[in-house]
């Protein structure tokens, strides 16, 4: 059986600060990167929802408004 992750408050504020700029894959490759551990898309998911984060449903709009 596999070990579970011990999320540090400056992971789980780095969840919260950038939730809104990236996916969940995108934190997870920038977890991954600062940690040196291996973050999945689901570990952040799970994370997400366990400290009260939901994303809106179906795909994000793109910023098609050029100024």
């Amino acid at each position: 059986m596999g070990s579970y992750k011990k999320w540090t408050d400056v992971e789980t504020q780095f969840i919260r600060d950038n939730i809104n700029i990236f996916s969940d894959q995108e934190l997870a490759t920038k977890l991954s990167q600062m940690t040196g551990e291996n973050v999945t898309y689901g570990m952040i998911r799970r994370q997400r929802r366990k400290i009260g984060i939901s994303k809106p449903r179906g795909r994000r709009k793109k910023n098609s408004s050029v100024i």
